[in-house]
């Protein structure tokens, strides 16, 4: 692809040189397509074939940007090139017309072609230079936070293998793929980071830990991780610790927790308790792990609420522990315990952001139903990277105005518009097509 510079209709005005520039707009479209072309080399291509590998990836992202089917996709820019395009249009004998965009079967079956270990490691390549490339222009900090969290995606297929499991929270079906996904949270920027398929059977936790221990080779290091209680597992703490951050995770209501939240209650002791947290005793290898527990109030109430309507006999033991949670973490209290035990669990809502970034994934582009794995993989990881794009380049606008605070936001549809006449400036300049 060209290096030329673009001008955005919608960014115009903003004064941001960066993202003007297709280096910043559409360079992980680059790096998308060299990752995937220099794992599947061995795939040659017919010697009648008219179209290069970069024209099928071409049509598939496109499709992500715009949000349609590659069969409209496809369509679209054929029709859209072929009235720029000179000369009679090719009729074969059985009534095709000559096209210079692929069709949809075509870009499907070359999709198919790349596997799904593949995938992940186009995946984990093109996140990276993403990452590297936000920590480059300032945009993200060396120290990170890591936001953990499942994603499951409805399956209607006929398959029954360990790719595949069971749900009763999805309609029409009792299928679907199930995601781990990994995020990054800092300096205000919030940017995904990687991607697994979790299988049936499959453990989490060297997943996380394999993760963790990649972003350190990759320069960065972990401030606090934050995770939901499917993670709860003495081992990972422990392992996060030994990589120099602090874990964040709702602790559950077992016995132990729940006399740290009677003993609150009744002003015996504090909110903030030391505990020694351990795996289960019939474990083959267990993990003791000293961690802090805050206890906070849900939302709706306030903490010294909860206690006082207990004491007055307003409540019961069994509601108050309705009305409260706990928040474990390995990082051992600052100053004053009372305020960084608020400033804890108010940063723990941060979590939710990886929540609300999967449903901004389904807001670029619906969700596809291939019964092929590792298409529906490839979906995702360039909705991350579109995702992305969107955060980085909302950031590189808001920068330079941050000390006026005049600056508009930049939403979602606004990236993808930016990125979709992007696009076809640098196709059109590349067929030498005028106008």
């Amino acid at each position: 692809m060209p290096i030329n510079k673009i001008s955005p209709t919608s960014v115009k005005k903003l004064g941001v040189k960066p993202l003007l520039s297709d280096e910043y707009m559409m360079a992980f479209f680059k790096k998308f397509c060299d990752a995937i072309l220099s794992r599947i080399w061995k795939f040659k291509r017919a010697k009648n074939s008219r179209y290069e590998d970069v024209d099928y990836l071409k049509v598939f992202f496109f499709s992500e940007i715009i949000g349609r089917s590659i069969h409209d996709t496809s369509e679209m820019l054929n029709a859209h090139f072929m009235r720029h395009k000179k000369g009679r249009r090719k009729i074969f004998a059985d009534g095709r017309q000559k096209r210079v965009i692929p069709h949809q079967t075509a870009v499907n079956k070359y999709l198919r072609k790349i596997g799904l270990q593949k995938a992940r490691k186009v995946l984990r390549e093109c996140l990276d230079d993403q990452l590297t490339q936000a920590l480059k222009l300032g945009l993200i900090s060396q120290k990170v936070n890591i936001l953990i969290d499942f994603t499951e995606h409805p399956y209607y297929g006929q398959r029954e293998d360990n790719m595949i499991k069971g749900t009763n929270r999805q309609k029409g079906t009792k299928k679907m793929r199930h995601y781990l996904g990994f995020s990054l949270l800092s300096c205000g920027v919030h940017l995904y980071a990687g991607l697994e398929q979790v299988a049936t059977g499959q453990s989490k936790i060297p997943i996380i830990i394999e993760f963790l221990d990649h972003l350190l080779d990759i320069g960065f290091e972990l401030n606090y991780v934050l995770m939901d209680r499917e993670f709860y597992r003495a081992e990972i703490l422990d392992e996060i610790k030994g990589m120099g951050g602090n874990s964040l995770i709702p602790a559950k209501q077992y016995k132990k927790i729940k006399q740290f939240i009677t003993e609150y209650l009744e002003g015996t002791k504090g909110r903030v308790r030391k505990y020694t947290f351990s795996s289960a005793t019939e474990a083959k290898c267990r993990f003791f792990t000293n961690v802090y527990l805050i206890i906070k109030a849900k939302r709706g109430f306030s903490l010294q609420g909860v206690k006082r309507d207990y004491k007055s006999g307003k409540i019961t033991l069994k509601d108050a522990y309705h009305r409260v949670f706990t928040i474990m973490t390995t990082e051992k209290p600052k100053g004053n315990t009372s305020s960084w035990a608020s400033r804890t669990s108010l940063f723990y809502r941060k979590r939710w952001l990886i929540e609300t970034g999967f449903s901004d994934l389904n807001r670029i582009n619906r969700r596809w139903r291939s019964n092929h794995d590792n298409v529906c993989y490839l979906d995702m990881m360039v909705r991350m990277l579109l995702y992305n794009s969107w955060k980085m380049n909302k950031k590189l606008i808001q920068k330079p105005r941050e000390k006026s605070h005049k600056f508009k936001p930049w939403t979602l549809f606004q990236n993808q518009d930016s990125l979709k006449e992007a696009f076809l400036t640098l196709e059109k300049k590349s067929r030498g097509v005028i106008g």
